[in-house]
């Protein structure tokens, strides 16, 4: 009976099985950010009829404007410096905020758009802090496979520098021996430039290998001759 190739995990399943708590936080982020986006797309014509109606409401006349609060004379008289100061809007109130269409809605979105946007400031901490750990596993799992890599890169460009000296070498040789180079085509390589340079590009990498993940070792290269001469 033939097996049954199973799916791919995917990312959030990768990072699940890694940090139970990272992939939680990430995928409510996410869900937040769904939720943001789709609040705002809902908000986005109600915004605009809100606008609409108070150009409106400011610009025609206030209609049943509410009656000032008129303290007792008697009342005041009798308390004296005692009494705070009447309240502008007692005094004189605004004219009453016409409702519209939509206008409770509006309120509900803008208020829970307040609220997914504090708890996504809250969960950016506990992100930073959670993907720090994810981290830390990740790499304990799969440093291992990383500084074999890393070696297989570090021997691959020995073995290429090592193969370059060699074609150095041979060059030489021909170029010492007088031999006329139209019966011969040299392979060009003057772009991996004198790899007994310092700074080098192949020289370069295998440093890093050896620095970075402890691999590799710089061989002593020498050129045989100026590189324009053999290459």
């Amino acid at each position: 009976m033939a097996k049954v190739k199973s799916e791919p995990l995917s990312q959030i399943e990768r990072v699940r099985a890694v940090h139970q708590k990272y992939a939680a936080l990430l995928e409510k982020q996410r869900e937040l950010l769904e939720r943001q986006a789709a609040a705002q797309a809902e908000a986005k014509p109600l915004n605009e009829q809100e606008r609409r109606t108070m150009l409106s409401w400011i610009t025609q006349s206030p209609k049943h404007k509410p009656k000032p609060v008129v303290r007792h004379e008697g009342a005041v008289a009798l308390v004296g410096e005692l009494l705070s100061p009447q309240a502008p809007e007692e005094i004189d109130p605004p004219p009453p905020r016409p409702s519209w269409t939509g206008e409770q809605r509006h309120r509900e979105l803008g208020a829970e758009l307040e609220s997914i946007a504090a708890a996504i400031e809250l969960l950016r901490p506990e992100i930073t802090k959670a993907r720090r750990e994810y981290s830390k596993l990740v790499w304990a799992q799969r440093g291992g496979d990383y500084k074999a890599l890393a070696e297989r890169i570090a021997d691959a460009a020995q073995r290429l520098g090592g193969a370059l000296m060699e074609h150095h070498e041979f060059i030489d040789r021909c170029r010492n021996d007088g031999v006329d180079w139209r019966y011969h085509k040299p392979v060009d390589v003057k772009p991996l430039g004198n790899i007994d340079e310092p700074h080098n590009p192949l020289r370069a990498l295998i440093e890093s290998c050896r620095e970075q993940q402890g691999v590799g070792s710089l061989p002593a290269w020498r050129l045989p001759a100026n590189i324009d001469l053999i290459s």
